[in-house]
């Protein structure tokens, strides 16, 4: 893609495009599990709700219970790399 927009303006851009779409998505599914199954039928969609359980655990308390040395074994650390995008004018050490 050939744009005039550096890269990291146009990742910052496409990141706060997609938090204004969550922010959406989320107003829409409270308003579509509030409704009644009438208020859930759409002109070419039917959202319908799911339930379901979903089990964690909390590693935290498991070490607590069983001790690090128990529990450190079964632990694995996966590298992560993370791009950070900061406007400029809240970043007190860039100069413009």
């Amino acid at each position: 893609m050939n744009t005039n927009v550096h890269p990291a303006d146009e990742l910052a851009a496409i990141r706060e495009e997609i938090r204004q779409l969550q922010d959406r998505e989320s107003f829409l599914r409270t308003s579509l599990l509030e409704a009644d199954e009438a208020g859930r039928e759409g002109n070419q969609y039917r959202a319908t709700v799911v339930l379901s359980n979903r089990e964690s655990i909390d590693k935290n308390a498991i070490v607590a219970a069983l001790g690090i040395e128990v529990v450190a074994p079964f632990m694995r650390s996966t590298p992560v790399k993370t791009l950070k995008t900061i406007r400029k004018t809240d970043d007190p050490s860039a100069s413009i």
